[in-house]
């Protein structure tokens, strides 16, 4: 199973969406939770310093200014998380562990700052980065500075951004997991009914696809599937049957009636009148034996029935033979067969098949082209793309009627002259087809080019 065949399954895009817009949630709560965290920390910490700004702004009125001095430097050196300045009205520092002003840009006024930690601070013990201070004039005019280390408040941010890259991760990482594990479920059910199918249009009609729970969707459309591969064997099935006893029954009395009028021609072969009209019903009896027989045998080819006869060969050997085989035809008719045979073109086919294909496709030509007509063979050099091309230089085919030639009965006016059935060239794309061959036509300036493209690497 291959991981680019996984990534484009449906499910492991659905996952991929899910897992998307799962991930961004969890992205945005951190992000919320984050300055939540913090604006909530934030606030309880001014409630605890107007707290005790006001505890203290109460001692400072009860117990006098030296008593008040004490009672700061007795807190300070409690060592909480509270911190204290005081200065006296000369702004003298009395008590505290909070910086001078002087340190952190100036004189402190009424009201709330927020106090960064100096590079130098001989006066000043704390271990904070910065701090939420209150600073409070008092009635003496000494002033007094209260402040909360903030350094709390940025832990706890760092934790919950911690705690929320781990879940984001760890959503990415079991939502991918998942992903694939869920994708490849469903891909290696997928490729079973694809094997099924393949196996159906190769030629095995009792391929099914395994059964699994049919309770999901993919397990319904399984056994949807079956069913219809049940019916499918049916109807070819039936039509197997009805082909072979149409066949039994008219060949029969078609050579029934071919014999009796052998017969009726010896025994009158002195009326030349008798001698001609038998020998014309005789050919249109053959003629019509010989397109039943090719139907039939197109019907054999689009059902993949031959495959069973696939064999490793060499198209290039093939296709050197049979135009060897046409060469004395093309030169009665005053026409040239020219055989260029490259590098080998071996493939899996089915030999009786292919030469009967290429039979065709030079017949065609032989047929189609006037008298000096020249009709080439030819096979690719090595290294080049695995083609097999008959060309000729005839009166070619109009090329709004190049996507028709291929069709039963199909012929052009031009040709209608001619001898023929117009079921060569069907017979030509079944086998094509058969072999997982494309055949393309082309102006071949002048004259008309078919070009067999066969699966596979460049010839080695």
């Amino acid at each position: 199973m291959r991981l680019s065949n996984l990534l484009r399954t449906t499910s492991f895009r659905l996952v991929a969406i899910y897992l998307t817009i799962f991930s961004a949630s969890v992205a945005i709560l951190g992000i919320v939770v984050y300055f939540s965290v913090g604006r909530e920390i934030e606030r309880e910490v001014d409630e605890r310093i107007q707290t005790e700004t006001a505890d203290l702004q109460n001692l400072f009125l009860t117990a006098g200014f030296e008593r008040f001095g004490e009672e700061i430097g007795r807190r300070t050196s409690l060592a909480a998380s509270l911190n204290y300045r005081l200065e006296d009205s000369a702004r003298r520092y009395i008590a505290g562990n909070l910086p001078s002003p002087k340190t952190v840009g100036g004189p402190y006024r009424d009201g709330w700052v927020d106090l960064a930690k100096p590079e130098s601070a001989s006066d000043a013990d704390d271990d904070s980065d910065w701090e939420r201070a209150l600073v409070t004039t008092l009635g003496n005019g000494a002033q007094l500075v209260v402040g909360y280390e903030l350094t709390g408040v940025e832990q706890a941010r760092h934790a919950v951004l911690v705690a929320f890259s781990w879940a984001l991760i760890a959503t990415l990482v079991l939502g991918t997991v998942g992903g694939v594990v869920i994708s490849s479920g469903f891909l290696s059910r997928i490729d079973a009914m694809s094997d099924a199918a393949s196996g159906i249009i190769s030629g095995n009609l009792r391929q099914r696809i395994p059964a699994s729970n049919k309770n999901d969707d993919l397990g319904r459309l399984a056994d949807t599937f079956n069913r219809m591969f049940d019916r499918i064997e049916k109807l070819i099935e039936a039509n197997r049957h009805v082909s072979h006893d149409i066949a039994h029954d008219l060949r029969r009395p078609l050579a029934r009636i071919v014999r009796r009028l052998e017969a009726v021609r010896l025994r009158h072969a002195d009326n030349p009148a008798y001698h001609d009209t038998i020998d014309a019903t005789i050919g249109d009896i053959n003629g019509v034996l010989e397109t039943f027989n090719a139907l039939l045998r197109i019907a054999q080819i689009e059902t993949g029935a031959r495959r069973t006869g696939f064999r490793q060969i060499d198209l290039a050997v093939i296709a050197r033979d049979v135009a060897e085989a046409f060469q004395p035809a093309a030169e009665e008719q005053g026409k040239t067969l020219s055989i260029h045979s490259g590098a080998p073109l071996p493939l899996m086919g089915d030999k009786e098949l292919l030469s009967q294909m290429i039979a065709n496709l030079i017949d065609n030509a032989l047929r189609h082209t006037p008298e000096g007509s020249l009709i080439e063979v030819r096979t690719p050099e090595r290294g080049a793309a695995r083609t097999l091309t008959i060309s000729d230089t005839g009166p070619g085919v109009p090329e709004s009627d190049r996507a028709r030639i291929f069709e039963r009965f199909y012929r052009l006016d031009a040709s209608r002259t001619t001898r023929g059935d117009g079921l060569g060239l069907s017979l030509v794309a079944a086998v094509a087809e058969l072999h997982g061959a494309e055949i393309v036509v082309e102006d071949n300036r002048p004259g008309l080019r078919m070009i067999m493209k066969i699966p596979g690497a460049a010839t080695a």
